[in-house]
């Protein structure tokens, strides 16, 4: 069956979507948000305050309800796709926007989205004037913001200085209760050196040598005579890559190598074969003309190439293959090649001394992450006052001019709200100040904006208000719902039972 939901049937069924979605939501904004226990049927229950999570987990049995709410949720979906933060603010702006939107006669919402768009440009080019470069400093600030946490937004700005890039940079769940990071810097391969003897030390690190990719196991020397050769004749030096060694040629191998007859290093490699090819490839990209790495560092597990080369078209040739990937582990291991021809890689293992708070954590460091990576092309004073200043500023001529303003002064309202002060006195305040001073929540203190801790990259926010905007105008367009394999509720007679 099919059924159309049009007049104010669907006004109703538009309202209760964005106060399920929203009403839960809007509760986490802020340093003194809160937080949501979600029981997902594809993992262990876990607590978090992280918008865009909260808003994809929530649905209704309301046939009608749900489809309105997958189209909303895009709006915190696509910001989170874009810059990885500022979900919860596209929801708390959303709200607004579709509630103060559906109070207009039907007969008037005719250029409404029009009048929005005109008045989002006018936001966005009043948002810039805020904007500035950002310091190491700020981006700490920016990265503890953005995690609710002081110490997390440390430790990722230190290990992002490092790496230059968040694609860099990898979580995983550490085995313990503290949380540590290593970096690599370099081509990177998980190996096992077979004869511990290779290694009298904690590393050894080996100059223009040569990486040599064997197809089979090496059950003879005679299977590799010329690569002995080469290595006593011209005292070059070559590091093995195949599966495995007979014990013969390990011994043999390993007394040349005492003896420093030759330099061949055997290592045990156990990438899957259809993975051989391609990091084959990425190694070329680091060869020299001449034909050598210039530098090697092996240890017990791994061996990490260095290079001078540039690998800009290899990483080009991964990034395109990332792009037209439809997998997620796929575009992951991609991610991690392209890291480490660029910077190298860096690790973070989250810890705790549950796995419902690992997780937990992990979510809040990649907020950081995402925050501090877009803050590179500029920040702006966060907490709301940018959006709430340009708000007091907005001169209203249109619908859509007084659905902004109102919109605008929802973020820091909401903030405030959840930290259960008065805000009232707060934006007054503020006003009085000329909006030189803002309110930070953590501290109950008001702090100049130049020296405030409180800052966020100018993407963040301008896209939360963008993706608010738009799908906000898509659903203020509805006039009908048409809902296919409609179930009727079936009425109970006597006669059933």
């Amino acid at each position: 069956m099919k059924k159309v939901i049009t007049g104010e049937e669907l006004q109703r069924k538009m309202l209760e979507s964005i106060e399920l979605l929203c009403g839960v939501v809007k509760d986490s904004l802020g340093p003194k948000g809160n937080n949501v226990l979600i029981n997902s049927s594809d993992r262990e229950p876990f607590i978090t305050n992280d918008g865009v999570t909260i808003a994809s987990n929530i649905t209704s049995e309301d046939i009608v309800v749900e489809t309105i709410l997958e189209i909303a949720k895009e709006a915190s979906l696509k910001t989170n796709e874009v810059v990885g933060d500022g979900t919860t603010t596209t929801i708390v702006l959303l709200e607004t926007i579709i509630k103060e939107g559906l109070k207009i006669p039907k007969e008037n919402r005719g250029t409404l989205k029009k009048e929005l768009e005109e008045s989002l440009k006018e936001v966005l080019q009043k948002l810039e004037i805020f904007k500035t470069k950002p310091t190491k400093n700020d981006l700490k600030k920016i990265a503890a913001v953005a995690a609710n946490d002081k110490e997390i937004g440390t430790l990722v700005t230190e290990v992002f200085m490092k790496t230059k890039s968040r694609d860099s940079i990898f979580l995983k769940e550490s085995k313990t209760e503290k949380t540590t990071y290593e970096t690599v810097k370099g081509y990177s391969l998980e190996v096992k050196i077979p004869e511990e003897y290779f290694l009298d030390k904690e590393y050894l690190e080996v100059e223009n040598c040569q990486i040599v990719f064997l197809d089979e196991n090496v059950e003879n020397l005679e299977e590799i005579s010329n690569i002995i050769n080469q290595s006593i004749k011209y005292q070059k030096s070559y590091i093995l890559l195949t599966e495995g060694y007979s014990k013969n040629v390990k011994e043999n191998l390993l007394n040349l190598f005492l003896e420093k007859k030759c330099q061949i290093i055997i290592t045990e490699w156990f990438e899957y074969r259809n993975e051989k090819e391609e990091i084959f490839e990425d190694i070329v990209s680091l060869v020299t003309e001449e034909g050598y790495i210039a530098k090697c560092k092996i240890t017990k597990n791994q061996i990490v190439l260095h290079s001078k080369e540039n690998t800009v078209k290899r990483r080009k040739v991964l990034k395109k293959y990332q792009a037209q990937s439809n997998e997620e582990y796929q575009k992951e291991v991609l991610a991690e090649r392209i890291a480490k021809l660029h910077y190298g890689l860096a690790t973070i293992y989250v810890g705790a001394p549950t796995t419902t708070e690992k997780r937990e954590k992990i979510m809040r460091y990649e907020d950081a992450l995402c925050a501090i990576e877009i803050a590179k092309n500029g920040i702006v004073p966060g907490g709301g006052l940018c959006f709430y200043q340009i708000s007091e500023e907005l001169n209203v001529k249109t619908n859509g001019e007084k659905i902004l303003k109102n919109a605008l002064s929802t973020p820091i309202k909401q903030i405030l709200e959840n930290a259960s002060i008065k805000k009232e006195d707060i934006l007054n305040t503020m006003k009085e100040e000329k909006f030189q001073k803002l309110y930070n929540v953590k501290t109950n203190t008001f702090e100049n904006i130049k020296d405030t801790d409180i800052k966020e990259p100018i993407e963040v926010v301008s896209y939360a208000l963008k993706n608010a905007v738009s799908i906000a105008c898509m659903l203020l367009s509805i006039n009908h719902v048409i809902i296919n394999d409609f179930q009727k509720e079936k009425t109970l007679n006597f006669s059933d039972f």
